[in-house]
């Protein structure tokens, strides 16, 4: 059974959108066009529906198709296919099967390897956001997840409402992003996520929530204590020399982020945070 059938079983969700993370291939056939780049008896495929009959997106492959015509840089054009593919429900092995048939549809040969890495690194970070809304908790890093965090902020303008209190003079969020090189794979970003999410929960440990906030981010609900600064300045001196195999400073973006008046703000207070 696949990861994402077996979340489906436990939790019994009906999305109206799925991300497949192993189905069974689904081709499609493209109509005709003057862009004969996906023309070839060895189609890209596409999007499956959700009750498993093949659909069609025509321009799923398309910005790749132009890239490689135009002898441009393909990188940026297979991140965001990838993106796009795993949020129609493709699987990992459609998308990368519908990009060899692209690749050998118009170039003769198989994928340049810049363009596999950022199809696939671009369809797992999409993958592991979808995830990780599924649950309270990341399973990885052990923050909880955007939506419980969202919760739990309604709450407390409910109690703040009730009690004729202010939650923006209450409590506060400290946004944490680590600040990876360039070149940093996927994998290496969750681990230095475990990281941040350890280092929090060393200093903030009174029954914060601690939160994941989109694919980059930790976030830490708290109260506004006198200390807040001071707490503050240890978590980024922990960051900083958390890890012991490097005497390279692990780098990150730390501030207090003021929540607004609402509840209605903060929700798109977080879903700014959240962007990539």
């Amino acid at each position: 059974m696949s990861l994402f059938a077996d979340i489906r079983r436990r939790f019994d969700l009906r999305p109206a959108k799925s991300l497949n993370l192993a189905g069974s291939p689904a081709r499609f056939v493209p109509e005709a066009s003057s862009r004969s780049a996906l023309d070839s008896t060895e189609q890209p495929r596409g999007r499956r529906e959700p009750h498993g009959t093949a659909g069609t997106d025509h321009s799923a492959y398309l910005a790749i198709a132009e890239a490689l015509r135009d002898g441009a840089d393909v990188v940026p054009a297979s991140d965001e296919t990838g993106r796009r593919l795993a949020a129609d429900g493709v699987s990992l092995v459609e998308a990368l099967d519908g990009l060899s048939a692209l690749y050998r549809s118009i170039a003769g040969g198989e994928p340049a390897f810049a363009a596999v890495r950022a199809l696939s690194s671009s369809w797992a970070e999409a993958s592991l956001v979808y995830l990780h809304s599924l649950s309270c908790e990341d399973p990885l890093t052990g923050l909880s997840s955007l939506a419980h965090l969202r919760s739990r902020l309604g709450e407390l303008y409910r109690e703040a409402e009730f009690r004729g209190t202010s939650v923006p003079q209450t409590h506060a969020l400290v946004v944490v992003e680590p600040l990876n090189p360039p070149g940093t794979s996927p994998f290496d970003r969750e681990l230095r996520l475990v990281d941040v999410a350890e280092c929090l929960r060393i200093v903030f440990c009174g029954g914060d929530v601690l939160g994941r906030v989109g694919s980059r981010r930790a976030a830490a609900l708290v109260g506004r204590e006198p200390n807040l600064p001071e707490q503050v300045a240890t978590v980024r001196a922990l960051i900083t020399q958390w890890r012991l195999d490097t005497d390279v400073p692990q780098l990150a973006r730390i501030w207090i982020e003021g929540l607004p008046g609402t509840d209605l703000m903060a929700g798109r207070l977080l879903d700014e945070l959240a962007r990539p």
